[in-house]
């Protein structure tokens, strides 16, 4: 593929945004014995998601031309859970999936199928509907998220995947030292970190994923949400989702333009949604599934 000529060296958008995050986080440990727990707790959740955002960004290609100083840049362990290449690995495997949704090829796809589905007990059918209300999400996501993601991954290890036990191994050294410096040096609580990096951290994440990919026929099964500033920056706008997936080469800081060039909220609409923030998510579907846990394709007999 050739170069893009139009594209800077540097983008020194992303890289402030990438000093902005770090710095930040540095203050809040730094501070934290001036500032009431639950602030701090707060605090480290939006800079956690923030920095969870960048790598998204790393990951397609920014700021750097260079893949190396890309990973360089975001792979601090901040939230603790997922090494930065793993999640890089599985996050092109979606891009590239021909079938978006399809809980047995995306690897990001929340759906299930219905064999999985026939075989759950009422417990675990009320937990995975309840995980599809946005309430559920932000609540039950972050251990659901993490578990499932060891156990995945503890998995595909003992089959033979040495690569990801590297990354693993190596993961478990970097959060270790990570957790160190908090507690040892910073002097921050081991569990607010938890609480608000780890958790709140995923939680927010969760927010931007928990509707942006619905099963559609024949149109974009990537939606689009419409927020203000604030989530839009702390979620690098990848909440412009279809417009993201359409051209994932686009920076962040050009999406919105990109979405008026291209008509990507027109395409959005007629497909998997349009929304005008995350408020309208919550009075839609706080507690109310956004679509059934069953994949649209196998749905026939199953909802009983």
């Amino acid at each position: 593929m050739a170069a893009d000529a139009t594209r800077p060296t540097v983008e020194w958008h992303t890289v402030a945004v990438a000093v902005a995050v770090h710095g930040l986080w540095l203050a809040v440990l730094a501070l934290h014995g001036v500032t009431p727990w639950p602030v701090t707790v707060l605090a480290l959740g939006f800079i956690a998601c923030w920095h969870g955002s960048l790598q998204h960004e790393t990951i397609h290609g920014h700021p750097f031309r260079s893949q190396r100083m890309n990973a360089l840049l975001a792979s601090l362990p901040m939230a603790l859970n997922l090494p930065y290449l793993v999640y890089r690995r599985y996050h092109w495997e979606h891009h590239d999936c021909p079938e978006l949704t399809d809980p047995t090829d995306d690897s990001e796809s929340f759906y299930v199928t219905a064999e999985q589905w026939e075989s759950m007990g009422r417990l675990r059918r009320a937990f995975v509907l309840a995980h599809h209300t946005l309430l559920g999400r932000l609540v039950l996501g972050p251990p659901r998220y993490i578990l499932g993601v060891l156990v995945h991954q503890a998995g595909e290890i003992r089959r033979g995947d040495r690569q990801l036990a590297r990354w693993w191994s190596a993961h478990v050294v970097a959060a270790a030292a990570l957790v160190a410096f908090v507690v040892m040096v910073m002097g921050l609580p081991w569990w607010q970190y938890l609480l608000g990096a780890t958790y709140l951290g995923n939680a927010l994440t969760l927010m931007r994923s928990y509707c942006e990919h619905r099963w559609v026929e024949g149109a974009t099964r990537s939606a689009v949400i419409r927020s203000g500033r604030f989530f839009s920056l702390l979620y690098l706008y990848n909440n412009l989702h279809h417009v993201h997936h359409a051209d994932p080469g686009v920076p962040w800081y050009r999406l919105s333009a990109h979405a008026d060039a291209t008509g990507g909220y027109d395409e959005a609409a007629a497909g998997a949604g349009l929304y005008r923030g995350y408020f309208e998510l919550a009075c839609r579907f706080g507690v109310r599934p956004f679509d059934h846990p069953v994949h649209p394709a196998e749905r026939a007999g199953t909802l009983t």
